[in-house]
């Protein structure tokens, strides 16, 4: 596990550190609004990504525009006679 650079033995120590500093209620306290946080930020990606989705697959599926006819063409006269 790499997180911003640090393995896992460097994040259980500033884990502890903060810890030790917050004490053990202000530190859940603290624990619960990041993962709050998290949530909300892992939903809104989420649903972000999913309209992005769905944005994509609305381009993919619409017909592809008709060129318009040049001045050259006559609309009353039929092609291949």
């Amino acid at each position: 596990m790499n997180l911003m650079g640090m393995g896992l033995p460097e994040l259980a120590v500033v884990l502890l550190i903060a810890f030790l500093v917050l004490g053990p209620g202000k530190s859940i306290e603290t624990a619960r609004t990041l993962g709050k946080i998290v949530g909300e930020l892992r939903r809104t990606f989420n649903d972000l990504a999913a309209a992005v989705t769905l944005e994509e697959g609305q381009e993919r599926a619409s017909p592809p525009a008709r060129p318009a006819p040049g001045p050259d063409s006559d609309p009353g006269s039929k092609e291949g006679e």
